[in-house]
């Protein structure tokens, strides 16, 4: 009892923390800010959260996010956008963007995100705060809802890397209710960051200092770039000359995958329906069109062509 006071047993005893609102949490509400999941109550704790328990942490709330992950300014929650706590005329970034906005504004310790193609590093920028997406498979995916499969992951988004660090310990690991979580070993994220990066080498894409960036954005790269060459790592200027086809690829297996994914919100099961319907179809069709927003619409009509039989996607 005494250790556990001590929080020797449990690292992040006492410590608040936030999850975004596609985690699950038992006996509480999950609405991924959307009307079609407005009142679903999760039956059970996504594993991250059991272990963010076990550890000690205070689950304090839910954070605001665009509906379903799907957006990067948290103007596409149903619930109302979020603003960024450094100055209330922008935007946070998003999909992630009320937990990025609660770290920056203090209101807890850290939170958990999730990030498909930015939705934790994005917002993180946005707010000054630390995001860290995991390679896939490091963190497990039980409880968390899905947009695209494959490509989601739940990180850490922090005040300092440190705290990152601290929550990777308790959140990583292999999950045996995770089929795609990854049956590695587990590094130890805290003393990896007294890890000597003398020798090690680092690639630069030249295609990322093009034209769009901010001279201040540049600097700010390009003076992190000259301190790990300080602390002897080697920097070499690389090409990823595919990578005006990432967004492209991006939209192809994210809304395919969503179009699939969001499917089983039909008004059946659970979630809203419709009150204004006269058949089975009509349910089915009013129930989607009323309780899905815009861009969640908008990504499922594009994945569903997408996947259609007789398409051919070319490449030009």
């Amino acid at each position: 009892m005494q250790e556990s006071l001590r929080g020797e047993e449990q690292p992040l005893l006492g410590i608040p923390i936030a999850l975004k609102d596609l985690i699950c949490t038992s006996g509480s509400r999950t609405t991924c800010s959307s009307k079609i999941l407005d009142q679903f109550i999760a039956p059970y704790n996504a594993t991250v959260v059991n272990r963010l328990q076990a550890a000690g942490a205070v689950i304090v709330g839910k954070t605001n996010m665009d509906e379903f992950a799907m957006g990067s300014s948290n103007e596409n929650s149903s619930l109302h956008p979020t603003k960024n706590p450094w100055a209330l005329d922008r935007v946070p970034g998003g999909s992630s963007g009320g937990s990025a906005a609660a770290v920056a504004a203090h209101e807890c310790i850290a939170a958990l995100g999730s990030d498909t193609g930015g939705s934790i590093r994005q917002p993180a920028g946005f707010c000054g705060v630390t995001g860290l997406k995991p390679t896939y498979g490091r963190v497990s995916r039980f409880g968390l809802v899905a947009f695209a499969s494959s490509l989601d992951q739940i990180g850490p988004i922090t005040k300092s890397v440190a705290d990152a660090a601290i929550l990777m310990n308790v959140i990583g690991g292999k999950d045996q209710q995770d089929s795609t979580s990854a049956d590695v070993p587990m590094p130890d994220f805290i003393q990896a960051l007294n890890q000597d990066v003398k020798g090690m080498k680092l690639g630069i894409p030249k295609e990322y200092f093009t034209g769009g960036i901010q001279p201040e954005v540049e600097k700010a790269v390009q003076d992190g770039i000259r301190t790990l060459e300080s602390l002897g790592m080697q920097t070499v200027e690389v090409s990823l000359p595919h990578l005006d086809y990432a967004v492209a690829a991006y939209y192809i297996i994210a809304c395919a995958e969503a179009s699939t994914n969001l499917s089983r919100y039909d008004g059946v099961k659970y979630g809203y329906r419709t009150n204004n319907s006269d058949n089975l179809a009509n349910m089915y069709e009013n129930t989607r069109e009323e309780g899905f927003g815009e861009e969640v619409k908008r990504r499922i009509i594009l994945g569903t062509f997408v996947l259609s039989s007789g398409i051919t996607m070319l490449t030009i």
